[in-house]
């Protein structure tokens, strides 16, 4: 593992210089990616899907920049119906008319999904698209909804997510599936301030995503979500500290993995060797990262059905105690523990703050190793 230099995060001018392809300043842009997709809607056309039957079944086709898209439409809408992620280049026998397929590629040219737009366009399935238009995609789905990205061909591949997940986003509030369309310009809003608070220029120590890559820099993350929409995030922000910062990292479900998460912080710290050479034998925790509690969240001034605040608060408890009692035991072992806050504010919007606070960390935590955030990586492949 590359040594880390935490003094580097407080030199802008040698952040600037390292990051040879402007990410830092690209996965700022993320609320300037969604206003791009609101205010090209018309041309989207995905209110075409306004007003059909609620999908029996919603296949999500995702390429390798839009990692977990398909388990946050999921967390979001499979109260109505199943969202699957599908990765096979064939449409499963039963797909027809009473589905729905989404389909999100950066450069639109990769053969499974073309294929698939094509497949869903001959069995009439529901269809919205978010690729360039004039790629092998696009041009499969030109009789139904389509984003046309095409201006991400300038845009770091690591700092695409928002521009591929907003339409997505918005075919599965048209079709009816989540409540999501009035969250839009809060999403916005609230990845600019994340971005504000995580600028190059922040001091490290009031820098949430500097603070965590010092954190990380020497040990091994465990991120832990609590609730369906924090673990979503918890994937996503450990699958950016594995892909960008260039370190070992796992992720956690709370409360279903707590059992898991609290026996490797358990034998890490039991096979910690007091005796050990820390200059020889340098000893590499695990180190618990929280992401603030998933307590459901519910507009002001009107009220929730009992049934749904019954079953909520339910899970909600569980997931908060599952996360207070590896604090605890993290606590006592001497295992470090940080936490990413989240606004109390719709499941969507806590969401986009930590993972947004994710990438950023990960991307400083590459910079302070000297990492290029933005190179490409042993097995990465083009179309």
């Amino acid at each position: 593992m590359n040594s880390f230099s935490p003094a580097m995060l407080d030199d802008p001018a040698a952040l600037s210089a390292a990051d040879r392809s402007g990410l830092l300043r690209a996965l700022a842009a993320a609320g300037a990616q969604v206003r791009r997709a609101l205010s090209t809607a018309e041309e989207y056309g995905v209110s075409s899907l306004v007003g059909s039957m609620t999908p029996r079944a919603v296949l999500v086709a995702p390429d390798a920049n839009a990692p977990y898209l398909s388990s946050l439409l999921a967390a979001l809408g499979s109260q109505h119906a199943p969202i699957i992620d599908w990765r096979q280049p064939f449409l499963p026998r039963w797909a027809g008319p009473a589905d729905a397929l989404i389909v999100v590629s950066t450069d639109g040219r990769h053969p499974r999904l073309a294929e698939l737009v094509e497949q869903a366009d001959r069995r009439g399935l529901a269809l919205a698209v978010a690729a360039p238009a004039s790629s092998p995609v696009g041009a499969a789905a030109h009789r139904h909804p389509i984003a046309d990205v095409g201006y991400l061909a300038a845009v770091p591949t690591r700092a695409v997510w928002w521009a591929l997940a907003t339409p997505a986003l918005q075919a599965l509030s048209a079709l009816g599936l989540a409540d999501i369309g009035s969250s839009f310009d809060a999403l916005a809003d609230a990845l600019d301030e994340t971005a504000e608070a995580n600028r190059p220029d922040s001091p490290s120590f009031t820098g949430p995503a500097k603070g965590l890559a010092i954190d990380l820099a020497e040990a091994v993350p465990v991120i832990a979500g609590a609730g369906p929409g924090a673990t979503v995030a918890a994937r996503r922000v450990a699958g950016a500290i594995q892909l960008i910062g260039g370190s070992t990292a796992m992720a956690a479900s709370l409360p279903d993995d707590v059992a898991r998460v609290g026996s490797l912080l358990e034998f890490a710290a039991a096979e910690n060797d007091f005796f050990a050479d820390r200059v020889t034998e340098p000893v590499v925790l695990p180190r618990l990262v929280l992401i603030g509690d998933d307590e459901p969240y519910w507009p002001q001034g009107q009220d929730r059905p009992d049934e749904i605040a019954s079953s909520d608060s339910l899970g909600a408890e569980a997931a908060r105690r599952a996360g207070s009692a590896l604090a605890d035991l993290a606590s006592s072992r001497g295992i470090g523990c940080s936490r990413i806050e989240v606004p109390q504010a719709p499941p969507l919007i806590r969401f986009a703050v930590a993972s947004a606070v994710g990438d950023f960390a990960a991307s400083y935590l590459a910079l302070g190793r000297g990492i290029d955030p933005s190179a490409p990586r042993l097995g990465e492949l083009t179309h």
